[in-house]
This record gives C-alpha cells, structure tokens and sequence, in this order.
C-alpha cells in the first residue's frame, strides 16, 4: 500500500473544474509527470487531495482511496469553450479535512505547498503530518482509523462553523445537544445534564434549533417582506427580520455570553437561496469586521464572533460529495460513523434460548451495505441503543431497518436480501403459463423470532 499527495491546484484547475471532479469522486491530470504518477498508483492507495497550498490555494480538502485499477483518458469540456483531455482516476472519499492548516508551511514536494500534482508521501511522513488535519492515524495494517471516537471528538477547541455528519443512526442530534451545551458554558456534561441545560440555554435564546427544508429561504432566516393585518382589515407589508438575523443581533448586544444557532438537515436547505451574502460574513476572519447592505431594510448586516453556527447532516440523504461547494469550505466537519462496540446491551437472548451479539450483527451489516452501496448508507448504532429484549430487535428490524434498506435500494429486494440474508428476506420462483419463471422474494416475518436468522 502507498500514500499519495494530490493536488487539484487553482493554478491549472478552474473552480469549476474543481467541483466537477470533486463531485465526480474523481482525481485529474492534464498531463506531464503527475500522469506517470497517477498510473503508479495502485488499488486500494490512500491518497489526500489539497487544491493547492493554504496560502496560494484552499489546502487540505479530503482523504480519499483508489477504488480502479488504472488511468482513465478522457476528454470533457467541463467550462465551455475549454475543452481537453484529463487523466484521472476513481476514488471513494474517506474522510473530509478538519484542519486544512498543519501543513501550510513545508514546501516539500509530498506537502500541499510543495510544486507537485501528484506525488507519493512517506508513511511517517503521512501518518505524522497528514492524517492529524483529519483526526485519524494509522492502525497497524497501515489504514487510516480515527484518533478519538464517540464524544472524545467534542473536547476539542470548537470551531465558529462546524458540521456533524455522517448516516443515519450515528447520534448526531444527540451530539448536537452536548457540542451546543459545552460551547455555552465551556465545560463537558453528559447527555442527561447537557439536556436539561439545553433546554434551559433555549429559553434564553442562547440557544436556537431549526431545520432547513427544500422551501425554506432567504426570507425566513435573515429578512423578507410580510404581510401584516390592521385594525381596519386592511393588509399592509413590512420588511421582518428572520430567524437568524434576530439571533445574531440579540448576541451582539451580549457579548460576554457564547450563543449556538443549530441547523438540523443543513445539506437540504438551497444554501445560496437561504444564506445569500451571509456566506461571507460567517467566515472567521470576516466576523464583526465586515458587514453587509441588506436587499430589503437597506441596514449594514455584520455576524458577531460570538454566535456560533452548528449543522447536522445526513449523508445518507445527500451524498457528502454534493454538499454545496460554498457551504465545504466555510465549515469544519465532524465525521459520526457507525459505532457497534458503545452499544450498551451487546448480548439480546430470543424466547428459544438463543443469544445474538448485536455488535458483530450491526459489523456484519454495515460491511454488506458498504460493498454493496457505499459507507454513507452504512445504519448507526443509535437504532439499537434502546434494545433491552429480543421483541425489542424485531420491532428495529421490521418498522425501521427494513423501511430504511427499502429506500436504500429502491425496493431491490435481491440486494436487501444480500444485507439481511436468506432466512430473513425469503425466495419463490414464480411462472405465469409459457413465460419465463421470475424470481420474487418476501419479507419472512416469522423468522424475526430466532436469533439464528439474524446476520452474524
């Protein structure tokens, strides 16, 4: 296994350019040494992708590894009227940079200062001085694992911007609740007291909770026109602050105290219909020294430094890969994975005697999702926290993991069956007079009674 520098550089890639392949999941060259490069790497190499030196370029953007077995020659026209041919090749994202910054001042030619496209890093070298930018190491079959799990992510210094993401299950609301309460009052609670303190922090307005929407714009989040009804019936319009613009106002005028705004489904909302010239002004260096004229009430708009912004995000429901390119670099983010080992029952025993590991069960799974889809679709371990007996799993299974599989695969239940095994989703063959037999499969609801039936 090797490890690789790749940089996407605004030197030779247009933004454009850049989103294309970074929504592709793809790593490009449009020709020279970094081609020679590109076709010694080798399946199943871990690569990191940086657009450039932090200083000159955007730094660090994602860990990434080679999942095709050689270079793919094409020509795109991916702006008009620049067309050409690319070089590249297909990975899977790993893990998005947390800290794009660690390595701005090395010109090596390994590092993202370093004048190289494509270039192999020593393993300490990678380990050493790539990895901490995405709190991962590597483990002793030199693959990159995270360096702290579970909440031990949240006691570090926190970002102005961050988002939690990863699938479904993985706690990141739950994890909402603690990251928000530490931010106000700047110490670690557990989730019962970090709770009750949210929920105290809320009354407060310290603390605000809100969710994007495909409908949900500009005019709800910083301001729009609004009708207002009179005494005599008439309806006049008035320009109305929205939800975030009289948060950050009432922050301002509170400065001694840290304010959280939670955005709960970021990646749904339109991000340039609901943020506008906001996309600006949350950027670190640009808090409460820039402001800007807003469209409708015409008054000078400034985000205060002590408002802090914290998303949530499914990728499950929209691939990380297409997160809106705006909203990646403005943010640090927080991968929650699939955690099996934290779950607190691990043994659940059915009414015949027999015992399942839940552990090995949601590994066995998760594994079978991630070759069959990929890691994003992977199921979390908050679905079986609450599990104390056997009826409690089939309930899981029945009104929850298998709705979520059926969306999953659209309703391909050869696949489904491929994840929960043969016992679970059963098989007939069907024919209809001289046609050609099909195959057919069913949900075996009986067979959610016996451990033995579930994946080991």
């Amino acid at each position: 296994m090797a490890f690789w520098k790749m940089s996407h550089s605004p030197k030779t890639f247009k933004e454009e350019e850049q989103d294309f392949f970074f929504k592709e999941q793809k790593i490009a060259s449009d020709g020279g040494i970094s081609v020679d490069k590109l076709k010694q790497m080798s399946y199943g190499d871990y690569f990191y992708l940086c657009y450039g030196g932090y200083i000159q370029g955007k730094g660090i953007i994602l860990l990434g590894q080679i999942i095709d077995d050689e270079v793919e020659e094409v020509t795109l026209e991916i702006v008009k009227g620049r067309a050409k041919k690319w070089y590249q090749r297909h990975y899977k994202t790993i893990k998005l940079a947390i800290n794009s910054q660690e390595n701005s001042g090395s010109r090596e030619l390994w590092t993202p200062m370093g004048i190289s496209t494509c270039w192999e890093v020593p393993k300490d070298k990678f380990n050493d001085y790539i990895l901490p930018c995405f709190e991962m190491t590597l483990d002793e079959t030199d693959n990159p694992v995270e360096s702290s799990v579970g909440g031990e992510k949240m006691n570090k210094n926190i970002a102005l911007n961050t988002i939690l993401y990863g699938p479904p299950g993985t706690g990141k609301t739950y994890h909402s609740v603690i990251h928000a309460v530490k931010i106000c009052d700047g110490e670690d609670k557990n989730y019962e007291e970090a709770l009750k303190r949210f929920n105290e922090l809320k009354q407060l307005n310290r603390i605000v909770f809100t969710t994007f929407h495909q409908s949900y714009g500009y005019e709800e989040f910083i301001e729009g026109i609004k009708p207002i009804s009179t005494s005599s019936g008439d309806v006049t319009y008035k320009v109305a602050p929205g939800v975030f613009k009289k948060f950050c106002d009432e922050a301002r005028g509170d400065k001694e105290n840290k304010y959280v705004f939670i955005i709960d489904e970021i990646n749904r909302g339109n991000i340039s219909k609901i943020f506008g010239e906001l996309i600006t002004l949350i950027e670190d260096d640009k808090r409460d020294e820039f402001s800007a004229k807003l469209p409708y009430s015409g008054d000078n708009f400034a985000v205060p430094s002590n408002v802090y912004i914290l998303g949530t995000m499914n990728t499950a429901d929209r691939s990380i890969a297409l997160l809106d390119t705006a909203l990646r670099r403005r943010f640090t983010f927080i991968e929650m994975m699939p955690e099996p080992e934290i779950l607190p029952n691990k043994t659940i025993a059915d009414n015949f005697g027999n015992t399942i590991n839940l552990t090995n069960m949601l590994k066995t799974i998760n594994d079978r999702i991630e070759y069959l889809y990929d890691r994003e679709h992977t199921i979390g371990h908050a679905y079986f926290c609450k599990v104390k007996e056997f009826n409690d799993l089939k309930e899981v299974f029945i009104n929850k993991i298998i709705p979520l599989l059926q969306e999953y695969f659209y309703e391909d239940y050869g696949q489904i069956r491929e994840v929960l095994g043969d016992k679970l989703i059963g098989e007939k063959i069907m024919q209809f007079k001289t046609s050609e037999p099909r195959t057919r499969y069913k949900i075996n609801y009986e067979a959610f009674d016996k451990a033995e039936n579930y994946p080991q």
